[in-house]
């Protein structure tokens, strides 16, 4: 699924190797949602739909985390 995120530029990743401020939350590779990709959007809806059914509405909101998906934090 990842591979696919990535080849429709939907998920976008960054090396921290050669980095000196390190993006993302320190680990050797960080990720985001492309902001500037309509599927982005399409695909964080779809993302909650499929949570909410899977887990329910109050497991949903235990699941998730509430960092923003379009930063890199």
């Amino acid at each position: 699924m990842k591979n696919i995120l990535k080849f429709l530029f939907i998920l976008q990743e960054v090396s921290n190797k050669k980095r000196t401020p390190h993006l993302g939350k320190g680990y050797s590779t960080a990720r985001r949602f492309n902001p500037y990709n309509p599927l982005s959007y399409i695909t964080i809806v779809l993302i909650i739909i499929v949570g909410i059914v899977m887990f329910g509405v109050v497991g949903f909101w235990k699941e998730i985390d509430y960092t923003n998906p379009f930063k890199w934090n």
